[in-house]
Protein backbone atom coordinates (compact mmCIF):
# COMPACT_ATOMS: atom_id res chain seq x y z
CA UNK A 1 0.00 0.00 0.00
CA UNK A 2 1.12 3.53 -0.85
CA UNK A 3 0.04 6.63 1.05
CA UNK A 4 0.89 10.32 1.06
CA UNK A 5 -0.30 12.17 4.14
CA UNK A 6 -0.57 15.92 3.68
CA UNK A 7 -0.11 17.42 7.15
CA UNK A 8 -0.99 21.00 8.04
CA UNK A 9 0.47 22.40 11.25
CA UNK A 10 1.21 25.73 12.91
CA UNK A 11 3.51 26.92 15.71
CA UNK A 12 2.02 28.67 18.74
CA UNK A 13 5.10 30.88 19.07
CA UNK A 14 7.39 32.60 16.61
CA UNK A 15 9.91 30.07 15.33
CA UNK A 16 13.11 30.21 13.32
CA UNK A 17 14.23 26.99 11.64
CA UNK A 18 16.92 26.17 9.11
CA UNK A 19 15.82 25.79 5.51
CA UNK A 20 15.53 23.05 4.50
CA UNK A 21 14.60 21.24 7.69
CA UNK A 22 13.81 17.82 6.23
CA UNK A 23 16.22 16.24 8.70
CA UNK A 24 14.06 17.62 11.51
CA UNK A 25 10.90 16.23 9.93
CA UNK A 26 12.76 12.90 9.65
CA UNK A 27 13.56 12.95 13.39
CA UNK A 28 9.97 13.91 14.25
CA UNK A 29 8.62 10.99 12.23
CA UNK A 30 10.91 8.48 13.93
CA UNK A 31 9.94 9.86 17.34
CA UNK A 32 6.24 9.59 16.49
CA UNK A 33 6.59 5.99 15.27
CA UNK A 34 8.71 5.17 18.33
CA UNK A 35 5.73 6.00 20.54
CA UNK A 36 3.50 3.39 18.87
CA UNK A 37 5.92 0.83 17.42
CA UNK A 38 9.44 0.98 18.91
CA UNK A 39 10.79 -1.95 16.91
CA UNK A 40 9.68 -0.45 13.60
CA UNK A 41 11.18 2.92 14.54
CA UNK A 42 14.51 1.26 15.32
CA UNK A 43 14.39 -0.64 12.05
CA UNK A 44 13.77 2.55 10.08
CA UNK A 45 16.62 4.29 11.87
CA UNK A 46 19.18 1.51 11.64
CA UNK A 47 18.66 0.00 8.21
CA UNK A 48 21.08 0.99 5.49
CA UNK A 49 18.83 -0.48 2.81
CA UNK A 50 16.17 1.34 0.80
CA UNK A 51 13.75 2.89 3.28
CA UNK A 52 9.95 2.60 2.94
CA UNK A 53 9.14 6.29 3.27
CA UNK A 54 9.77 9.73 1.83
CA UNK A 55 9.31 13.15 3.39
CA UNK A 56 9.09 16.77 2.42
CA UNK A 57 10.71 19.61 4.26
CA UNK A 58 8.45 22.03 6.14
CA UNK A 59 6.79 24.57 3.83
CA UNK A 60 5.22 27.54 5.63
CA UNK A 61 3.20 30.21 3.90
CA UNK A 62 6.17 32.51 4.12
CA UNK A 63 9.37 33.19 2.22
CA UNK A 64 12.62 31.46 3.07
CA UNK A 65 15.47 33.88 3.65
CA UNK A 66 18.64 32.13 2.56
CA UNK A 67 19.18 29.13 4.83
CA UNK A 68 16.54 30.03 7.39
CA UNK A 69 12.77 30.16 7.87
CA UNK A 70 11.29 32.77 10.16
CA UNK A 71 7.78 31.50 10.91
CA UNK A 72 5.36 33.75 12.74
CA UNK A 73 3.09 32.10 15.30
CA UNK A 74 -0.12 30.60 13.90
CA UNK A 75 1.30 30.51 10.37
CA UNK A 76 0.02 27.42 8.59
CA UNK A 77 2.77 25.10 7.37
CA UNK A 78 2.62 22.00 5.21
CA UNK A 79 4.64 18.80 5.15
CA UNK A 80 4.19 15.43 3.46
CA UNK A 81 4.79 11.99 4.96
CA UNK A 82 4.75 9.27 2.31
CA UNK A 83 4.77 5.59 3.22
CA UNK A 84 5.53 2.70 0.88
CA UNK A 85 4.28 -0.19 3.03
CA UNK A 86 1.06 -0.88 4.92
CA UNK A 87 2.76 -1.55 8.31
CA UNK A 88 4.45 1.84 8.20
CA UNK A 89 1.25 3.59 7.12
CA UNK A 90 -0.59 1.98 10.03
CA UNK A 91 2.13 3.04 12.46
CA UNK A 92 2.18 6.63 11.18
CA UNK A 93 -1.63 6.75 11.28
CA UNK A 94 -1.63 5.48 14.87
CA UNK A 95 0.86 8.20 15.78
CA UNK A 96 -0.70 11.12 13.89
CA UNK A 97 -4.49 10.81 13.80
CA UNK A 98 -5.11 10.47 17.56
CA UNK A 99 -2.93 13.54 18.12
CA UNK A 100 -4.96 15.42 15.54
CA UNK A 101 -8.22 14.44 17.22
CA UNK A 102 -6.95 15.65 20.61
CA UNK A 103 -5.50 18.92 19.32
CA UNK A 104 -2.02 17.46 19.76
CA UNK A 105 1.29 18.44 18.24
CA UNK A 106 4.59 17.30 16.81
CA UNK A 107 7.99 18.65 17.78
CA UNK A 108 10.52 20.05 15.33
CA UNK A 109 13.85 20.97 16.91
CA UNK A 110 12.13 21.44 20.27
CA UNK A 111 9.33 23.61 18.89
CA UNK A 112 5.71 22.51 19.20
CA UNK A 113 3.67 22.52 15.99
CA UNK A 114 -0.05 21.96 16.50
CA UNK A 115 -1.73 19.58 14.07
CA UNK A 116 -4.71 21.10 12.28
CA UNK A 117 -5.31 18.79 9.32
CA UNK A 118 -4.22 15.45 7.92
CA UNK A 119 -5.31 14.92 4.35
CA UNK A 120 -5.15 11.86 2.13
CA UNK A 121 -6.63 13.65 -0.87
CA UNK A 122 -4.97 15.29 -3.89
CA UNK A 123 -3.16 17.43 -4.73
CA UNK A 124 -0.60 16.68 -1.99
CA UNK A 125 -2.08 13.59 -0.40
CA UNK A 126 -3.22 10.28 -1.81
CA UNK A 127 -3.40 6.52 -1.43
CA UNK A 128 -3.08 3.66 -3.89
CA UNK A 129 -2.18 0.03 -4.29
CA UNK A 130 0.92 -0.73 -6.31
CA UNK A 131 -1.05 -2.76 -8.85
CA UNK A 132 -3.25 0.27 -9.55
CA UNK A 133 -0.24 2.18 -10.86
CA UNK A 134 0.30 -0.27 -13.71
CA UNK A 135 -1.33 1.64 -16.50
CA UNK A 136 -0.34 2.91 -19.93
CA UNK A 137 0.08 6.67 -19.50
CA UNK A 138 1.39 7.21 -23.02
CA UNK A 139 4.79 7.22 -24.65
CA UNK A 140 5.90 10.50 -23.05
CA UNK A 141 5.58 11.48 -19.40
CA UNK A 142 6.76 14.73 -17.86
CA UNK A 143 7.87 14.72 -14.24
CA UNK A 144 8.10 17.84 -12.09
CA UNK A 145 10.84 17.83 -9.45
CA UNK A 146 9.61 20.14 -6.69
CA UNK A 147 12.60 19.72 -4.37
CA UNK A 148 16.22 19.10 -5.41
CA UNK A 149 16.83 15.62 -6.81
CA UNK A 150 20.27 14.09 -6.97
CA UNK A 151 21.60 10.59 -7.56
CA UNK A 152 24.62 8.57 -6.51
CA UNK A 153 26.80 7.08 -9.21
CA UNK A 154 30.22 5.58 -8.51
CA UNK A 155 30.46 7.50 -5.25
CA UNK A 156 29.58 10.86 -6.79
CA UNK A 157 26.41 12.95 -6.74
CA UNK A 158 24.76 13.52 -10.12
CA UNK A 159 22.22 16.41 -9.98
CA UNK A 160 20.67 15.73 -13.38
CA UNK A 161 17.48 13.86 -14.46
CA UNK A 162 19.30 11.11 -16.32
CA UNK A 163 16.65 8.54 -17.38
CA UNK A 164 18.71 5.61 -16.13
CA UNK A 165 19.15 7.22 -12.71
CA UNK A 166 15.57 8.48 -12.34
CA UNK A 167 13.87 5.24 -13.32
CA UNK A 168 16.58 3.07 -11.79
CA UNK A 169 15.81 4.71 -8.45
CA UNK A 170 12.08 4.09 -8.87
CA UNK A 171 12.61 0.49 -10.01
CA UNK A 172 14.70 -0.20 -6.90
CA UNK A 173 11.84 0.92 -4.66
CA UNK A 174 9.27 -0.98 -6.69
CA UNK A 175 11.23 -4.18 -6.29
CA UNK A 176 11.80 -3.61 -2.58
CA UNK A 177 8.24 -2.84 -1.52
CA UNK A 178 5.57 -3.41 -4.16
CA UNK A 179 5.02 -7.15 -3.87
CA UNK A 180 3.94 -6.95 -7.53
CA UNK A 181 6.45 -9.02 -9.51
CA UNK A 182 7.54 -7.67 -12.88
CA UNK A 183 10.23 -9.52 -14.86
CA UNK A 184 13.61 -7.84 -15.05
CA UNK A 185 13.40 -8.29 -18.81
CA UNK A 186 10.45 -5.86 -18.95
CA UNK A 187 12.45 -3.24 -17.07
CA UNK A 188 15.41 -3.77 -19.40
CA UNK A 189 13.14 -3.39 -22.44
CA UNK A 190 11.70 -0.17 -21.03
CA UNK A 191 15.11 1.27 -20.21
CA UNK A 192 16.44 0.36 -23.64
CA UNK A 193 13.80 2.58 -25.22
CA UNK A 194 13.72 5.41 -22.66
CA UNK A 195 15.15 8.83 -23.47
CA UNK A 196 15.10 12.30 -21.99
CA UNK A 197 13.06 14.29 -24.52
CA UNK A 198 13.22 17.74 -22.92
CA UNK A 199 13.92 19.50 -19.65
CA UNK A 200 13.42 22.92 -18.14
CA UNK A 201 15.06 23.48 -14.80
CA UNK A 202 18.15 24.34 -12.84
CA UNK A 203 20.22 23.13 -9.92
CA UNK A 204 19.59 24.21 -6.35
CA UNK A 205 21.74 23.74 -3.26
CA UNK A 206 20.25 22.54 0.01
CA UNK A 207 22.34 22.98 3.13
CA UNK A 208 22.10 20.31 5.80
CA UNK A 209 23.85 20.48 9.20
CA UNK A 210 26.98 18.60 8.11
CA UNK A 211 26.92 18.76 4.32
CA UNK A 212 25.41 20.45 1.29
CA UNK A 213 23.56 18.73 -1.54
CA UNK A 214 23.02 20.02 -5.06
CA UNK A 215 20.00 18.75 -6.96
CA UNK A 216 17.83 19.35 -9.98
CA UNK A 217 14.51 21.19 -9.72
CA UNK A 218 12.13 21.79 -12.60
CA UNK A 219 10.51 19.66 -15.27
CA UNK A 220 11.89 16.77 -17.29
CA UNK A 221 10.04 14.76 -19.93
CA UNK A 222 10.86 11.13 -20.67
CA UNK A 223 9.86 9.28 -23.82
CA UNK A 224 9.73 5.68 -24.97
CA UNK A 225 11.34 5.69 -28.42
CA UNK A 226 10.46 2.99 -30.93
CA UNK A 227 8.24 -0.02 -30.53
CA UNK A 228 7.84 -1.43 -27.01
CA UNK A 229 5.50 -3.96 -25.47
CA UNK A 230 2.39 -3.08 -23.51
CA UNK A 231 4.08 -4.46 -20.39
CA UNK A 232 6.95 -1.99 -20.84
CA UNK A 233 4.55 0.92 -21.31
CA UNK A 234 2.62 -0.08 -18.19
CA UNK A 235 5.85 -0.31 -16.19
CA UNK A 236 6.81 3.16 -17.44
CA UNK A 237 3.45 4.43 -16.20
CA UNK A 238 3.74 2.56 -12.90
CA UNK A 239 7.18 3.88 -12.02
CA UNK A 240 6.21 7.41 -13.03
CA UNK A 241 3.16 7.21 -10.75
CA UNK A 242 5.27 5.79 -7.94
CA UNK A 243 7.38 8.99 -7.89
CA UNK A 244 4.54 10.90 -6.18
CA UNK A 245 4.82 8.60 -3.15
CA UNK A 246 8.44 7.47 -3.10
CA UNK A 247 10.31 10.54 -4.25
CA UNK A 248 13.22 10.14 -6.63
CA UNK A 249 16.91 9.73 -6.01
CA UNK A 250 19.06 10.31 -2.94
CA UNK A 251 17.99 11.58 0.51
CA UNK A 252 14.27 11.30 -0.15
CA UNK A 253 13.84 10.64 3.59
CA UNK A 254 15.23 14.14 4.22
CA UNK A 255 12.96 16.06 1.86
CA UNK A 256 14.90 15.77 -1.39
CA UNK A 257 13.53 14.37 -4.65
CA UNK A 258 9.87 15.30 -4.17
CA UNK A 259 8.31 14.63 -7.55
CA UNK A 260 5.02 14.21 -9.39
CA UNK A 261 3.69 13.70 -12.90
CA UNK A 262 3.33 17.18 -14.37
CA UNK A 263 -0.04 16.44 -16.01
CA UNK A 264 -1.49 15.67 -12.58
CA UNK A 265 -0.17 18.74 -10.77
CA UNK A 266 -2.50 21.49 -12.01
CA UNK A 267 -4.38 21.72 -8.72
CA UNK A 268 -1.13 22.04 -6.78
CA UNK A 269 0.81 24.47 -8.94
CA UNK A 270 -0.87 27.66 -7.72
CA UNK A 271 -0.35 26.75 -4.08
CA UNK A 272 3.26 25.70 -4.72
CA UNK A 273 3.96 29.12 -6.17
CA UNK A 274 2.27 30.86 -3.26
CA UNK A 275 4.23 28.91 -0.68
CA UNK A 276 7.58 29.58 -2.32
CA UNK A 277 7.14 33.27 -3.19
CA UNK A 278 4.50 34.91 -1.00
CA UNK A 279 5.25 37.28 1.87
CA UNK A 280 4.57 36.02 5.41
CA UNK A 281 0.86 35.61 6.10
CA UNK A 282 0.27 34.76 9.75
CA UNK A 283 -3.18 33.53 10.58
CA UNK A 284 -5.13 35.17 13.35
CA UNK A 285 -4.78 33.35 16.65
CA UNK A 286 -8.48 32.92 17.20
CA UNK A 287 -8.99 31.50 13.73
CA UNK A 288 -6.14 29.02 14.13
CA UNK A 289 -7.30 27.88 17.53
CA UNK A 290 -10.79 27.33 16.17
CA UNK A 291 -9.53 25.25 13.29
CA UNK A 292 -7.32 23.19 15.57
CA UNK A 293 -10.14 22.47 17.99
CA UNK A 294 -12.33 21.22 15.19
CA UNK A 295 -9.57 19.43 13.29
CA UNK A 296 -10.00 17.88 9.90
CA UNK A 297 -9.24 14.43 8.56
CA UNK A 298 -10.32 13.60 5.05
Amino acid sequence: MLAAIDLRVYPKTDVELPHPCGHMVHAALLDAVQAVNPSLSSELHETSQVKPFALSTLWPRTRASGDSLAIAKYTECRLRICTLTRPLFEAVSAAVFPRLASNGSIRLAGHEFTLIEANLQPPYGGAAEYAELKTDRGREIELRFTSPATFRRRGLNVPLPDPALVYGSLWQKWQAFSGVPIPESVFEEMMGALALSRMDGHTRVWKFPRYMMTGFVGAAAFELVGKVSRAARELFGALSGLAFFSGVGYRTTMGMGQCRIAAEEAAASEEDAAEETSEPQARAAASSEGTANGGSVR
